[in-house]
């Protein structure tokens, strides 16, 4: 019996693989969950004056339901110059409002080392932006990564 340090550890480390390794090759794949995947057609923000898409990036939302839970995804690349917590838009017509507020990071231009702002609906529907200043204003707003429980 060798009681090598690396030996040792190798055997132990070995183990668990050959363990798993056998029990993913029996397993049966997972089962769909229960009520499904339900995505909703992308639909573009009504931008505010002064709020320009950018080209080839109109800025959408949908709704996606998961196994009964519903969440707002966005996408797109909004250009401006927001030297203040702003307005930029509103949900579509007939796209239902939040109960509550939904809030979410974005990347947005990297300025003095902050590169993310506060994704804000409020429940009347309008989509705000949080964190510009007049030392540190925002010049372009990435919603991609924008995805959030929604109901």
């Amino acid at each position: 019996m060798s009681h090598n340090r690396r030996s040792v550890l190798g055997a132990a480390l070995a183990l668990p693989a050959a363990l798993t390794a056998g029990g993913l090759a029996a397993a049966a794949p997972a089962a769909a969950a229960p009520g499904g995947v339900d995505a909703g057609a992308w639909t573009p923000l009504v931008l505010e004056t002064g709020i320009t898409p950018s080209a080839g990036a109109t800025p959408e939302v949908r709704l996606v339901t998961i196994a009964g839970t519903t969440f707002l995804q966005a996408r797109g690349i909004v250009t401006c110059n927001l030297a203040t917590d702003a307005k930029i838009g509103r949900l579509p017509d007939g796209f239902t409002a939040p109960a509550g507020y939904v809030r979410a990071a974005a990347p947005r231009n990297n300025s003095q080392g902050v590169n993310a702002c506060r994704f804000e609906i409020n429940p009347s529907g309008s989509v705000s932006v949080f964190g510009g200043n007049a030392g540190n204003p925002i010049t372009w707003v990435q919603f991609d990564s924008v995805q959030t429980v929604w109901r």
